[in-house]
Parts: structure tokens; sequence; C-alpha cells
């Protein structure tokens, strides 16, 4: 197992304990003078695990050790890394613990201060315990600085025992390389009757060789790169080989050359490989410098045929270098075979082969050739059923047929082939050394990152479609995600998700934005994560190994018995859940080392809460499906917890957990045991807030929860529900109330208002202090208008809504109070829904809203007239339940547009850029401008006819069109009106005539509704591909 997750917890432990024990204390309050040999037992440790991280990074870098004394080295290495990360993180949990209790000590001596008369006195006391508490001087338990010691003298001990621990650069090149680069060897030879499935594919890639572009490349139109790309073992080379050794093709070029470039990218290498293959001759005489002369030379004046074969070079300066020399040529053509689909696009003049896997009947035939038993297979039923399963199994990639195929070959005992076939491939020995060290190259070229990444794909089951938003979360919840304070998580997990496929390691679904892991790619990340890494299903007694980590369960439709405890476990999550597991409590009994539990059922649930209090090291806590409003008191005493999600009322004592992230929605109650605004007075570290109940606050209260101090949060909601609701006679100020919640103005990214009733707005909203804040809501704010939003620098999205009453006209100020001020220069999307009185929305000056792309205004009964000024880059713009909207903006690059139950709109201008057009329920538009590029038009009775007719009849482009109209008798298609037509949907109960539909000669999927008695001519139906009648 590759040493990627042990490095990776002694480096946070390494830095998790500088900042629990500064290196030098500059002030001695009495508490600090106790500094005690454990402490430094404790500051021991740093310079260990600093040998520990960088030993264990170097193994990473040669990660396939072959030989034993090696891996059981690194095996201790690891315990050893993961046993300090665990005493690091039980005195962080003491300081934690201290910290909390100093706080708590402080408000309650506070509070006494007031009321006394020795109050400076006792402010000074307060001070020089919350200064301990600050400066790391807390004590060290026994226990804990007895396993400091223990780390310590183990280290020792196996130092001596391994005298070094360095892995040198040669001994790495030892172990992996020879075994990949002599595999990668390749050469253009190629038996051709016995390749499989690959004409079809041959015959497209020379079609696509072979074609010429007048619009030539940067390297100019006698040169061109096409690349084939696909996953490892699945035949590129091969490929590459049957085009290459094409007689036609052959034909067709002077001089042919033929390079295995591998990993290693030197232009000084290839281009001496291209000499030699050129020449047939050695050309190590050459010197460096005279090369690309030499074959510049060469290829003066020919054409040339060039395969480089298996490239990972992603540097475009190097990719150049080489080309430079063929530019002599006449006509230059290569073929670049590559895993990465970044390469492709690199060297690409002409779009690349995107290669597939063999089809169920050539991978069935190529099994039967590997086997050499395609008599004998035929002749015996029960060997074609076990053969079809194996050769199933290995999901069309020809490499792992053909290895398997070749572990049967000349054999025709049934029980060897069902042990190949109910075995995992990795087990199978000639699997390992042939299938694994094709794919493992992919994965030597990851950096470490996105080999963590990688490797924790293997928690989910074989052939599970993926989504990203799915993936991404799991490297969010296993916190593998590199980021710095000014990036978001989702955006770098999207990274990450698309290099994956890029390297063709996650494949691209036919069916959504889904993708799928090859089975031997998914062995690969199985194989690479060991045993620290452990899935749990199926329905058969389980048994965790002891060195497991991580753990997924996936549950569906049997319940798991779990037979062992496992000591080890830091990760448990539930990446499906339907049945339950028998005895989970097996999961707590022994392990108290957990640090994330994500779990999502109902027995699994209930037995982590009866264990949480042995659970201190516990970072993140998130269950769903737990039913009790309250939750134990000892969940509060959990000090390391980082996120928690669970779904509980009563959360009187969570302000204790002063390093949370992530909270649950704070219910805030006057009666019961709910939370307490008040006890977010500490909770500095919050990143997201979502409070409700806010009436039952004052404005005391909200004073101490100090939001102003919270420089980390980036996501607030603030609902006051409504007044109404709750039986309260305390009058306050809801924008005095509103001005004690401001939040922190640097760090605030998405601010949510909902459910207020004030006269006016707080100061601090819109204030251009707010730099950072990108995603503004207001929601049921019933104020008699609009605030000024437009100054807010960075504000990309807004929501405006269920201002039933109140706002009638949005006006100059909503941009902005000074003339010199453009409005809204980031804002991306604005939505204004439910403003029942609105009349006018005007005020908007030109040069504003520049960045506006969707724009989406419902059901503004009132609304009458919008800005006219050109919103230059709006692109989709929805109207709904606008019904005495007569005006319409001008939007010269609008692409989407959809109006619906417009009663009084009479006039649509023409828009250049409109690609899609929705009209429901607009009786009484009369009037249209052109559409030259609309292709999508949808219907909605009811219409004029005549609307009807101009839109189909002057719009050339259309390709899908749908109408619904209860009332329509006929449809008139002029002759060739429609010739890019080729989906048409009509819900048209009564048509009874549709002249000229036989003219529609794209047509190729048709739906009809309920028009019975209409007809299709049969020359028409010949040519659809799909005709629903209902």
């Amino acid at each position: 197992m590759a040493a990627l997750f042990a490095s990776m917890a002694v480096e946070r432990a390494l830095d998790n304990l500088s900042s629990l024990l500064p290196a030098t204390i500059t002030s001695t309050p009495p508490a600090s003078m106790a500094v005690s040999q454990d402490i430094e037992d404790l500051r021991m440790l740093e310079p260990i695990m600093s040998t520990i991280h960088a030993t264990l990074h170097d193994a990473e870098q040669y990660w396939n050790l072959r030989e034993e004394s090696a891996k059981l080295r690194l095996k201790e290495l690891k315990d050893l890394a993961y046993d300090a990360e665990d005493v690091i993180e039980e005195y962080e949990y003491e300081v934690n613990r201290c910290r909390v209790e100093a706080f708590e000590r402080c408000a309650a001596d506070l509070l006494g201060a007031r009321s006394s008369s020795s109050s400076k006195r006792m402010r000074h006391e307060v001070h020089d315990n919350y200064y301990t508490i600050e400066a790391g001087i807390v004590p060290v338990p026994r226990e804990l600085a007895h396993g400091a010691r223990k780390i310590i003298e183990r280290f020792t001990e196996l130092k001596q025992y391994s005298n070094s621990f360095t892995l040198s650069e040669n001994d790495g090149e030892r172990r992996i390389v020879p075994d990949i680069h002599i595999m990668r060897q390749s050469s253009s030879i190629v038996y051709t009757p016995r390749i499989l499935g690959r004409g079809d594919d041959k015959d497209q890639v020379v079609q696509k060789l072979m074609s010429r572009s007048s619009k030539g490349s940067r390297f100019g139109s006698h040169m061109s790169v096409l690349a084939i790309v696909g996953m490892g073992g699945l035949g590129k080379t091969t490929l590459a080989q049957l085009v290459y050794n094409d007689i036609w093709v052959r034909q067709s070029y002077d001089l042919h050359a033929w390079v295995c470039v591998s990993e290693y990218f030197s232009v000084e290498n290839i281009t001496r490989k291209i000499i030699t293959s050129l020449t047939r001759n050695p050309c190590h005489h050459i010197h460096d410098g005279s090369l690309q002369g030499k074959l510049g030379d060469l290829v003066n004046e020919k054409k040339v045929l060039l395969v480089l074969d298996d490239v990972w070079n992603e540097r475009s300066d190097c990719w150049e270098l080489l080309c430079m020399p063929l530019l002599a040529s006449r006509l230059c053509d290569i073929i670049v075979t590559t895993r990465s689909k970044v390469v492709a696009r690199l060297v690409q003049t002409k779009p690349f082969y995107n290669l597939n896997c063999l089809s169920p009947d050539d991978s069935w035939s190529l099994f039967k050739q590997a086997t050499f038993l395609e008599q004998e297979i035929i002749s015996r039923p029960n060997l074609v059923e076990i053969g079809r399963s194996i050769t199933e199994k290995c999901k069309g990639l020809p490499l792992a047929i053909k290895t398997l195929g070749s572990i049967l070959r000349y054999d025709t005992d049934e029980s060897r082939w069902r042990d190949v076939l109910d075995s995992e491939q990795w087990d199978l020995k000639q699997s390992r050394n042939e299938v694994l060290p094709a794919l493992e190259l992919s994965y030597k070229y990851m950096h470490m990152h996105l080999r963590r990444c990688f490797v924790s794909l293997s928690l989910f089951r074989k052939d599970i479609y993926l989504d990203e938003h799915r993936v991404v979360s799991l490297w969010k919840l296993l916190d593998l995600l590199q980021c710095d304070g000014s990036d978001d998580k989702d955006e770098i997990g999207s990274l990450y998700f698309n290099e994956l496929v890029q390297r063709s390691l996650l494949q691209n679904y036919i069916e959504g934005d889904r993708v799928i892991m090859h089975d031997l790619v998914h062995d690969l990340a199985c194989f690479l994560a060991g045993d620290e890494f452990f899935r749990l299903e199926g329905d058969k007694q389980t048994e965790i190994p002891r060195g497991a980590r991580y753990l997924s369960i996936l549950l569906r439709n049997n319940s798991i018995p779990i037979s062992n405890e496992s000591e080890s476990l830091r990760v448990i999550t539930m990446i499906e859940g339907i049945s339950d597991v028998e005895n989970p409590e097996v999961l707590f009994l022994s392990c108290k080392k957990f640090r994330v539990i994500d779990v999502s059922q109902c027995k699994l649930a209930e037995a982590i809460l009866d264990f949480l209090s042995d659970m201190k090291l516990l970072r993140h806590l998130s269950v769903t499906g737990y039913k009790d409003a309250a939750l134990p008191s000892y969940v509060f005493k959990l000090f390391n917890l980082r996120t928690l999600n669970i779904e509980a009322y009563m959360l009187q004592g969570m302000g204790r957990l002063v390093n949370l992230l992530t909270m649950p929605e704070i219910h805030l109650r006057r009666c019961g045991s709910f939370f307490d605004i008040r006890d977010l007075r500490n909770m500095n570290n919050i990143r997201k807030l979502v409070m409700d109940g806010l009436c039952e606050v004052s404005i005391a209260e909200a004073n101490e929860a100090h939001l102003h101090s919270k420089n980390n949060l980036e996501t607030l909601e603030l609902d006051f529900n409504r007044w109404e609701e709750y039986d309260t006679d305390r009058t306050i100020s809801g924008v005095e109330l509103l001005e004690s919640l401001r939040p922190h103005h640097h760090s605030l990214k998405v601010l949510r208002l909902k459910n207020f009733n004030f006269d006016a707005y707080p100061s601090w909203l819109g204030s251009t202090s707010f730099s950072v804040l990108t995603e503004l809501e207001l929601y049921n704010c019933q104020s008699q208008h609009c605030p000024t939003l437009g100054e807010l620098p960075s504000l990309k999205s807004l929501k405006i809504g269920g201002i039933d009453q109140g706002v009638e006209r949005i006006g100059r100020e909503f941009c902005s109070l000074n003339p010199r001020v453009k409005g809204f220069r980031s804002l991306a999307m604005l939505s204004l829904n439910d403003m029942h009185q609105l009349q006018e929305w005007s005020g908007v000056d030109d040069g504003e809203f520049p960045c506006l792309k969707t724009l989406t205004i419902w059901s503004a009964f009132e609304l009458r007239f919008v800005p006219l000024v050109p919103f230059i880059s709006l692109r989709r713009f929805q109207l709904y339940d606008c019904r005495n909207l007569a005006t319409f903006p001008t939007a010269p690059a609008l692409q989407e547009l959809s109006i619906t139950k417009c009663e009084n709109l009479e006039e649509l201008p023409a828009l250049s850029a409109l690609e899609s057009l929705h009209l429901g329920n607009c009786p009484n538009l009369v009037t249209l401008g052109h559409f030259p590029l609309l292709t999508k038009l949808d219907l909605q009775a009811p219409f004029k006819e005549e609307i009807l007719y101009r839109l189909i009849t002057y719009h050339l482009l259309l390709e899908q069109l749908r109408v619904w109209n209860y009332s329509l008798m006929s449809i008139h298609f002029e002759p060739q009106s429609l010739p890019s037509l080729t989906e048409l949907s009509l819900n048209c109960p009564n048509l009874r005539y549709c002249n000229n539909l036989g003219s529609l000669t794209s047509l190729k999927i048709l739906n009809i509704t309920g028009s019975s008695q209409l007809d299709v001519p049969d020359s028409l139906r010949s040519q659809l591909e799909k005709l629903i009648d209902v």
C-alpha cells in the first residue's frame, strides 16, 4: 500500500503540534512555570514526525515496493505516523477542553465582576487564565505523555534496526521502472489476422489521417497530428499498428517511422529514435547538437508518416521543439497514442480519436482466440457459459481479456475456469504481472493530492455510476482537497474530477454527466488502497481487516452482519443505505479513533450516539435519520469537532463546540432546550450559520453573539419567521436588531434575509465594505422599498421575492445613490419573484448590469414597465405571470426567452441571437420581429394562429417545434419552410389538418397527442426514428 494517507496524517499532525506548542512563551504567568518534561516529550515528536513524513513521502515516489523488508519497514512507519497523529490530536482535545472551560469561567467571572467592587482585579485574573490557555501551557495527561515516549522509543528502535530512512533514487528505479519500461516497449509490427474488433476503428482513423484541411495548423498545412486516446490496456498501440501497416497508408508516404516514447520525454532521445527508425541504423555517433539538423535533412521534401506511441508530455515547448525539423518535409502526418486528453489537445491539429472498449461479441471472440480452445469451448456448453461470464468481467478491455484467456490456454478443466471467474483479478499472478503494470503508469504520473483522490474511489463499489457532486463530496469528507483560504473546495474538487477524466481513469457514461470506472481501474484503486480502505457490502458474515482505517458501507437489499471489532478505524461513511447493519455496535466497541462518521441509517445512528462519549478525536459527525429532538449532552464535549450535521432542535450547549466550521440550522425559541444565540460568542471558526426564530431574540442578546467578529463566516441566513406566529408581548425595533446582527464584512460570501416586516433595512446591507459578497437573497421582507444593492462590488446572484405588499416601484436608488457609480458591475443573475404590487422598474442607466446573463421576473401582476436600456450580456430571460407588462427590454445577445401568462404583451422586437423561444398564454401578442438563429420553439395556448404561421414559415433553422393548443384545428406548413426540423410535438386534440407534413424531410421524431383524425403520410413514417401517437 502506498504511504499516501499516513504521510497526510503526519503532515497535519505536525502543523497541529506547531500551533499547540508555541516555540517560545514571552510571558510567564504562574501557571506557565509548571511546564513539565511531559511537554518537552511532546515537543520531541516534532523532529521525529518530520523524519517520518519525509520518509513516507519518498516511499510514495517509489510506491510499488517489491522487497519484503521495505514493505515491513513502511508498515511500521505508517503505524508510527498514525499513532503520533493520535497523540497530537488527543493533546489538541485537552487544549480545546481547557480553552472552553476557561471561556466559561471568564463569562462567569465577568458576570460577577460587574457587580463587584474588585472588578479590576477580577478582570486581570480572568485575563491571566485566558492567556495561559491561549499560550498552550496545558498540562499533558500522564497517559498521553506515556504514549509520546513510547513513540520516541519505537522510532529509535526502528531507526537503529534500519540504519537509514532514505529511499535512494536508484533504489526506486530498480524497484519499479524496469517492469513498466520493459513492458511499454512497442514496435510497428502487428499480426493483423489476430486483431479482432478494431476494423471500424482502423477505417475511421485512416480516414481522419488522410483527410486534408485547407485551414492548416500552427505548423502549417503540410503537418498534421492525430491523437488516439484511451485508458491503459485498451489497444491504442494495436490500432496505431494497424493503421501504420495498412497498404494504402504506407503507399501514401515516402518515409515511415515508429517510436515508443513512454514516460520519459527527451527531445534528443526521441529525435535519435526517429532517425534510427527512418534509416534502420543506430545513430549513437551523432552529437546531440546535430540531431535536429540530421533529421531535417532526412525528411526534406519527403512525405513522412510518424507514430509516437505512449506519449505523456504536457509541455508545449518540448513538443514544438521536437516538431521543428519535421517542418522541412513536404508532408508530415503524426499519429500520437496517449491516455491523456490533455496531451491529445496539446498536440492535435485534428480532433482526437477516442478509442472505446470492445463489443461483447468481439470480446468473446478475442477470449476464444486467447485460450486456443475455440472448438473445445463450443462443444462444452458449461465452458461457454463460464467463458462468457469471464469475458463480461473484463468489460471490453482487450489486455484483460487476453490475460485471463491466456491463464486458461489449452485448459479444459471446468473447476479451473470457475476459479478464474470467482477470483479477484489481482489475486491472479499473471494479472498482477501484466494488467497492473499497464495501468499503474497512469497512477505514477499523478501528483500526490490526485493520487489520494484516486485511491479513495475504492470506497465506491464496482459498476456504480458516479457524478461529480458525489465524488467531490467524498473528497471533502476525507479532507483531500488542497485549498488555501481563498479557494473554493467545490471548484478544486471539480478540477481534480476532470483531471481523472482527462487521464481516462474515469470514463464518460453515454447518458448524462455521469462517469464510470472500468472494473480494472477500480481494481487498481483497491490494490493501491490495500487493507487501509474497506467496503462493507453484501450479506455475508464480514470481517473487517485489522489495518482498515477507512470504511464505506454499501447497503442495498440485505443487512450486513459484522463479525469482528477494528481498533484502527478513522472514517466510516455510508455510500449507499437502504437496509440495516445487523450488529452495528461491533464497529464502535473498541475503536475510539474515529475522525469522520457519516451515516444515514437508524440502527447505525442509534449505535453511534451510544458510543460518542468515547470518541474524543471526532472531527466530522453527520447523521441523517436521527429522530430525537435533543442530542445527548456528551455530544457537546466533542471539542475537536469541526462539522456537525444532524437533525435536532434542542441544541443547548452547542456553544461549547468552539471549533465548529459547519453546524446544524439553529432554531431560536424562548422555551425548552433550544440554542441560545449568546452561545455563538466564542464560535469564531464557524463558516456557515443558519438561524430562524430571530423574532424571539432581544437586541442585547444579539449583540452578545458577536457576529461582527466572526471573520471566517462565509454564509449567513437570518430568518425572522412570521411575527404573528409567536405570542410575544415584547416590542423591539427590527432595524436595531438587524444592526446588532451585522456580520464580519471581509469574509461573507452568501447572505439571506427572510421573513421580516420592518420599515427599513439595516445600514450595513449593500455596503461596499462587503467586498466578497457574491450571493444575496431577500425573501418575504415586507419593506416599502428596495435597498441600494448595486454598489456591492462582487455580487453575482441577487434574488428578491415574496414581497407581496409594499414595493410599488424600483428606481434609481436600487442601483446607486451616487450618479457617478455604475450599478451591479458583477451581477450575473437577477430574480424578482412574487412582487405583487410592483408597477415599475426604472432608473437603470447605460453601462449598468454589464455582466447580467440571467433575468427572471415571476408573478409581478402589476408590472408595466421594465428598463429599456440594453442589457448587453443577457442570455436567458424568463417572464411569468406579468399580466400587465407592455414593454420589453433590449437584449442584443439574448439566446433563451420564455414568456408565460403575459396577457397584455403585444409586441416582441427582433432578437438577432435568439435560439430558444417559449410562448404560453400570450393571447394579444400580434407583432414579432425576426429571430434568424431560432432553433427551438414552444407554443402554448392561447395564441393567435398568425403568430404560429409566421414563426414556422420564416425561421428556417428551427430544429424542434412543440405546439399545445386544444382549439387549433389546422396547421399550415409551407413547402421547404422547415428544412432543419428534426423533432415535432403536437398536443392539439382537435387538430384535423396539417398540410405539407410530408415536406419535413429532416424530421426524425414525431409526437402526436390526442389528434386521432390527423393523418401521417407513409413517406414520412418511413423516415422517422420515433413515432409516438397517443
